[in-house]
């Protein structure tokens, strides 16, 4: 051993390697995990064909909410299977701008009962929609929650590029321009029951520049991620590998009452990895920030409505689960103490079980990605006995997944409660799921 060791470059040649384990070891280990590098896809088995529904005219939706006053879930979708593989910036496809530019996506609502999905027709709004993310919130000036706003990501081609590419089709000089999507919200008016929503506002900002999804606090102030701070590149990529590429933001934007007025923004989060979904809590004043590929959910609190400058506080708690996660939501148990037992509410995770092998799949039409949906209840405070007040740590568990050829890509899940009078006693729940690249929206009946 002397021997080998008889230098202090060979001294520095072993004790290196040994120093960047022990620092860097878990992070690679848990990033490893978290992308799936050595996961096998499995499938969650199911008790009856009634028990799993595909819905039609649902493709490639990628986020789902559910509005429990009117009891239907809203989505966004591509409704082509040709665009999302040619245009869609949140991938970094920038191959045809000229599809993009004449892409007509549209907002579905699905009954939770029937399965059944309806597009709404567009009032005083005909431009390109590459959907993506949304939020729905409550028109306060309606009756009974009898209205409500629809707020949607919409990553339209930027003309620049849109020109050039017309044009001589220059690729070099194409390939140099920065902003290729001039990526924007759009902000809708809809009467529950109407077969159409109402444009109300397009929205843009230099600080909105990757927009993921988006949380509504009231119709003239929301939040949204800007997933990435590179669009494309090595170093878009390094985003996603690299745990400590805190480059993402989360941006609050306030609009003024003019609506030809710009809204005003700022930063209401940094210093995370890989910002991409949000989500209402468990009360108003409670956020969900996931960092995708980092695995882990954030919780944290928002600022009252008008109040200004609006920074999110994270110091609300975090779950880490053994997946990247997408765009979180939260599940309010109805029957919570039904026949005795406990309260089944939790935060719903869905994501890629595989993420390590998008960048191979997510141009190709006919590829799989497989999924995996997760559900996460709080801490809680036991309350007898010596450990009374003390608080036990996050419980997760995997409510499904898939190899990718029943449900792709999934990015979006929430949970709806089933009678347990109609289950026999027990406490199930049907799992809607959707993906950026899924053919369908589906329905899963699972056991909470």
């Amino acid at each position: 051993m002397s021997s080998i060791l008889s230098s202090p470059r060979a001294v520095l040649t072993v004790l290196v390697p040994i120093l960047l384990a022990y620092l860097y070891g878990p992070s690679i280990r848990r990033g490893a995990t978290v992308l799936g590098a050595f996961r096998t896809p499995e499938n969650t088995l199911i008790a009856s064909p009634d028990d799993i529904v595909f819905i039609d005219d649902t493709v490639h939706c990628e986020d789902v909410h559910y509005y429990a006053p009117s009891h239907s879930l809203f989505t966004a979708c591509e409704d082509s299977e040709d665009t999302r593989f040619a245009w869609f910036p949140p991938l970094a496809t920038f191959t045809d701008p000229a599809l993009g530019a004449t892409a007509r996506g549209s907002i579905h609502v699905v009954d939770p009962d029937t399965k059944k999905s309806r597009r709404l027709s567009f009032e005083n709004f005909d431009g390109p929609f590459i959907t993506h993310g949304i939020d729905v919130i409550t028109d306060p000036e309606s009756k009974d929650g009898s209205a409500v706003y629809i707020f949607a990501v919409n990553h339209v081609p930027g003309q620049e590029y849109l020109d050039v590419k017309k044009g001589d089709d220059d690729n070099d000089k194409a390939s140099k321009i920065a902003n290729k999507a001039a990526s924007r919200i759009e902000i809708f008016h809809h009467t529950l029951g109407s077969s159409s929503a109402r444009h109300i506002r397009t929205v843009q900002h230099p600080l909105i520049a990757t927009p993921n999804d988006i949380v509504a606090v009231s119709p003239t102030s929301f939040y949204v991620t800007n997933d990435h701070h590179y669009r494309e590149g090595h170093l878009r990529l390094l985003e996603d590998v690299y745990s400590g590429a805190t480059w993402s933001t989360v941006i609050h934007v306030r609009l003024l009452a003019d609506s030809d007025s710009p809204a005003e923004a700022s930063v209401a989060v940094s210093g995370l990895h890989n910002n991409n979904g949000l989500g209402h809590g468990r009360t108003p004043d409670e956020i969900l920030v996931g960092s995708c590929c980092s695995g882990v959910l954030h919780v944290g609190t928002v600022p009252p409505p008008g109040s200004g400058e609006a920074p999110i506080s994270l110091g609300a708690g975090a779950v880490s689960v053994d997946s990247i996660i997408d765009n979180p939501s939260y599940f309010s148990d109805p029957f919570a103490g039904y026949g005795g037992g406990g309260d089944a509410s939790g935060f719903v995770l869905p994501g890629l079980s595989r993420a390590v092998d998008l960048q191979k799949t997510c141009r190709d039409p006919a590829a799989m990605e497989p999924i995996m949906v997760w559900y996460a209840r709080p801490p809680v405070a036991t309350t007898e006995g010596d450990g009374a007040g003390k608080v036990d740590g996050w419980e997760t568990r995997l409510l499904f997944e898939d190899d990718g050829e029943r449900m792709r890509s999934a990015s979006a899940a929430v949970l709806i409660a089933i009678d347990p009078e109609k289950e026999g006693g027990k406490r199930k729940a049907w799992l809607f799921v959707t993906g950026f690249l899924s053919r369908n929206m589906i329905a899963v009946k699972v056991d909470l």
